[in-house]
Order: structure tokens, then sequence, then C-alpha cells
């Protein structure tokens, strides 16, 4: 997670109620309950996605040695030793909030990943979730991904991007659903963090060396509306997510960057709110899925 904008979000990365706060004033402060909360939250919705798998690379099972960047509270890298015995998994971030109890092959580091990466053994794998919002530079942090490869292993980004998208025009029902998004855009891009950038990471992968680099895109529903009954479910669960990542985000970005007042900030929360929960409102986000290889 960056140095800057310690945070996760299965929207846009890296801003949160406590933490944008405490960036903002260069000090780290670990994320409060509730936001670990949802960051697990999150963490089942990306589960639900790959239907159940936790990544898409075609890695070996007998992967040895895996790193998880801006790891949260550590379920993914858990998850991934658990399923791994053989991997010795290793999950950074800035906040210590991940639990003393974990396999024993997994560990954590407090480690920023936009500053110069130190590991003297390459991995097998990198996995990095929901980091849009939170990379300044992305081709520099691709770059060091390649570099601490080894041949033949593996890079895996999985984020959402901007706008909201609709397949019935039912987006024109919730403007200021687009107007919060809009805005939110608008502030990490001019805190020097854009989110809306990860539909050009599949090229920045293969400028930084990787090859045979494929993207999947899945659409993630906000709220139970879909027909499908996978989509539904994961829909009711991320229409929970998206109301409190608008908690969390929201007044940092909108107050301390863009400038709103208290009550301005209020008044879009509720008209957001308002707008998810109508069922007759059939909204989406794009989860972007990518991956490349180092070459042997």
């Amino acid at each position: 997670m960056s140095l800057t904008l310690a945070l996760e979000w299965p929207s846009l990365s890296c801003i949160s109620r406590r933490n944008v706060s405490s960036s903002l004033s260069n000090n780290r402060q670990p994320n409060d309950e509730e936001e670990q909360d949802r960051m697990d939250l999150a963490h089942h919705v990306y589960r639900l996605l790959l239907g159940g798998a936790l990544h898409l690379a075609p890695i070996k099972n007998d992967v040895q040695r895996v790193l998880d960047l801006g790891t949260g509270t550590g379920i993914w890298a858990i998850d991934f030793a658990d399923e791994h015995p053989s991997a010795q998994v290793i999950g950074t971030d800035l906040s210590p909030i991940q639990p003393r109890w974990v396999p024993p092959t997994c560990s954590f580091e407090i480690d920023d990943f936009e500053c110069d990466w130190l590991y003297t053994r390459p991995f097998d794998f990198i996995h990095a979730r929901e980091l849009e919002g939170c990379i300044g530079n992305d081709l520099k942090f691709f770059k060091q991904a390649f570099k601490h490869l080894v041949p033949g292993g593996y890079f895996e980004v999985q984020a959402v991007t901007s706008p909201f998208l609709s397949d019935d025009d039912t987006l024109d029902k919730a403007p200021n659903a687009q107007e919060w998004m809009d805005n939110l855009v608008k502030g990490l891009r001019k805190f020097g963090k854009p989110a809306d950038n990860v539909p050009g990471w599949k090229d920045k992968l293969k400028d930084a060396g990787f090859v045979d680099v494929h993207q999947e895109i899945r659409k993630l529903p906000i709220g139970p509306w879909p027909k499908d009954p996978k989509l539904k479910e994961i829909g009711k669960y991320q229409g929970v997510q998206e109301l409190q990542v608008i908690d969390s985000y929201t007044p940092a970005i909108f107050s301390r960057i863009l400038g709103w007042s208290h009550e301005e900030i209020q008044i879009l929360i509720a008209k957001v709110k308002r707008e998810l929960r109508d069922p007759s409102i059939h909204l989406y986000l794009p989860v972007y899925f990518i991956y490349g290889r180092k070459p042997v």
C-alpha cells in the first residue's frame, strides 16, 4: 500500500475514513475494525467472482515463494498459504493489522511497495489486489514486480475501475452516484494516485517486460438485481460493501482534497446511498484480472 494513502477498497483502493486523514498528515495509523471487516468482505466478493479461486494466473501447485502486496488484513495470503502448503507466503502492508495466529508458512512485513524493493530472493508468484488509487507510478511498480520474479514466474493484478455502468440505461437514474464516482476519481488523480488507469495496465505489463499477458474483465453488480443466481449473490454482498465504501472514503477525499464542506458531503452521501439501494437501478463496476509471465 502507498505511503501517502494507506488503505484498500474494492472499488478505489487506499483511502478510508481513518487512513486518508492520517495519510494526509503523513502519520501511519492502523485501519479501524469496521474497515478491516470491509476488507474481508471484499475478499469474499473476489473469491465469488473467481468461482472460489484466489487467482487466475496458471501457477504451479508446488509454488515456493509468494508475495502479496497491499495485503490488508492478510486474508488472501492466509488462504493461499492454507491451500499451498509448499509455499512461503509474505504479505506486505503499511498497517500492521494482520492476525498473529497464521499458518506457519505465512508471514507479514510492514513495507511500502512504492519504494525500492529490497528482497534478496525472487518470487514465483506476486499478487496485488485493489491497488487502484494507491500507485503513483504504475510502470515503475510493474517493473519492480518483474525484477523480483524468477524466470517463468507470474505477476497478477486484480482491480476495479470506474465509472459505474449499466446495460439497460438505468444509470441515468443515478446521477448522484455518477457525481460521487467522478469526484472520487478526480480527487485521487489530484492527489497523484489515479484510480481510473486500470484499463491501461495490460499494456503497461507488456512494457515492463512481461509476456503471455492475459486480461479478463468481469462484472461486479451492486445490489441483488441480476437474474443470474451467482451474480445475484455477488451483488448482494457488493451492495453492502459499496455502502461501507462511501462512508469510508468520501469524507477525507472530498473535504481535504476537493474542498467540499461537511454539509455538502453528507447530502451527497445520502443521495448516493438512496440510489444504490434502489432495486430498479442496475449498476455494476468492471473488475480487471490481469496477469503476465516473466520470460525464461
